[in-house]
């Protein structure tokens, strides 16, 4: 007779996933596509508070077969989108149309993002007649529900996929962050030679460094896409979420790699064209990288906090036209990058905690304290950096590497901690498998969700 095999205890998201920061960029999510938005665990139960869901849905889920039928439906979408390893687009049980991306953690499957509550533009009436007849048995009352869903502002085909290619970034984000917290606690926790425990817990602490500059950019740029949404009706937005998606999808796609300094320029040109459609003729942009530089390689995701700090706290509180110039030279040996602005600067005791070492631990610098403490676990006492500012002149940054002398140190028995860190991911979504851009069959029910009843 086999012996039972032990049940593996559930992964809870709460426990791997701070809850105030999930909510955040779920708020940031919901508020920048103009979706709705919850993440659920694989049962369908919100672990977070609904972000900005409509009134239609509202009514449904005040009743008690309404929240158990969309609460069943929630979890059905997850567990399909699980199965498939990519998000899934599917009807409603209440009709509309919505979307859910999986969020694994460890290989194990424990829960979903969701976003929606859509009408697609195109099959508009279709829709509302049939959330009306789908939702007549809960007894709301028949007119003023119709009210409410014809008051539901129809989406297009093309906004609502950019809707799940953005939601398939945003559970990317909460699998590697819930990855790296694992991965810290597990290694926290094994006892091992004490050698290879430090460097195991150098090596996280450097993971979770990088972890941590994809959700900053993430709530910055998805701010500024939400500002933009409201300031106007749908040009620029268009324009600033497929370059957006593209950004996100390089940071996290080369998140634990080096990557040439070419390609690195590139981002942040994408990223300042992105600001520009922002700013107007407020911000000017120089980018300069010596030919001979661009296939050298370096971390990634090294410019873009110092490039994002000249713009949001060197030219936006200006009305006065600040430029930002990037350059990558080599001189003397030495390889050099630098960020110079000419707007507001920043306060001396800022500059001097800087030049010292000592960052603030709530929060203050963090997008350059990731750079430098990243750029001197890679390149060591090769690295060094200069901060030069001026009130109301600007400031300049320069990241300094020594190209002429070797490292001296070197780990034989280093582990693969990328191998590691890429096992805890489990089965994560694979962005390169999204086929966002297939249109999806709103009238083929085979492609959706069979209402739950």
């Amino acid at each position: 007779m086999n012996n039972p095999q032990p049940h593996e205890p559930d992964i809870q998201i709460e426990d791997y996933i701070d809850l105030g920061l999930l909510q955040h960029l779920q708020d940031s999510f919901a508020q920048a596509m103009d979706v709705a938005a919850v993440t659920v665990d694989k049962n369908g139960n919100p672990i977070t508070e609904a972000s900005n869901f409509c009134t239609v849905c509202n009514m449904i889920r005040s009743t008690e077969i309404g929240l158990a039928r969309c609460q069943q439906c929630d979890a059905e979408g997850g567990r399909i989108a699980n199965e498939q390893e990519k998000p899934y687009a599917y009807k409603c049980a209440g009709g509309l149309l919505d979307a859910a991306a999986p969020i694994i953690i460890d290989g194990q499957y424990a829960g979903c993002i969701l976003c929606g509550q859509v009408i697609p533009s195109e099959d508009r009436e279709e829709f509302i007649q049939d959330i009306i007849t789908l939702n007549i048995p809960l007894g709301l009352p028949i007119e003023a529900f119709e009210e409410e869903v014809r008051k539901i502002e129809p989406l297009s085909r093309e906004r609502f996929e950019a809707a799940v290619e953005m939601l398939s970034l945003t559970a990317n984000n909460i699998i590697q962050n819930g990855a790296v917290n694992l991965a810290q606690t597990q290694l926290l926790t094994e006892a091992q030679e004490r050698a290879a425990l430090q460097k195991a817990l150098q090596e996280t602490q450097l993971k979770a460094l990088k972890a941590q500059i994809n959700p900053h950019f993430l709530f910055n740029s998805l701010t500024l896409l939400g500002y933009t949404a409201l300031e106007e009706g749908a040009p620029r937005t268009e324009e600033i979420a497929y370059t957006l998606s593209d950004l996100l999808r390089y940071s996290l796609r080369n998140m634990s790699s080096m990557v040439e300094l070419g390609e690195e320029m590139e981002m942040i040109d994408q990223y300042l064209t992105m600001q520009q459609i922002r700013f107007g003729d407020r911000l000017i942009t120089q980018i300069d990288l010596a030919p001979e530089l661009a296939q050298f390689e370096i971390p990634c995701m090294v410019l873009q906090p110092l490039v994002e700090n000249a713009v949001i706290h060197g030219a936006e509180l200006l009305t006065r036209p600040v430029t930002i110039t990037v350059k990558a030279y080599q001189e003397n040996g030495r390889l050099t990058l630098e960020v110079n602005d000419n707007g507001v600067g920043m306060p001396a005791e800022v500059i001097e905690t800087l030049k010292a070492g000592n960052f603030a631990k709530d929060g203050q610098s963090l997008g350059m304290q990731n750079v430098f403490q990243r750029l001197q676990s890679e390149y060591g006492s090769r690295f060094t950096f200069q901060v030069d500012c001026a009130d109301n002149k600007g400031t300049c940054i320069q990241l300094n590497v020594d190209l002429s002398s070797e490292i001296d140190e070197e780990f034989d028995t280093n582990p693969n901690w990328d191998t590691v860190v890429s096992s805890k991911l489990g089965n994560q979504i694979n962005l390169a498998d999204i086929q966002i851009n297939t249109p999806i069959n709103l009238s083929n029910n085979d492609n959706l969700l069979t209402p739950l009843h």
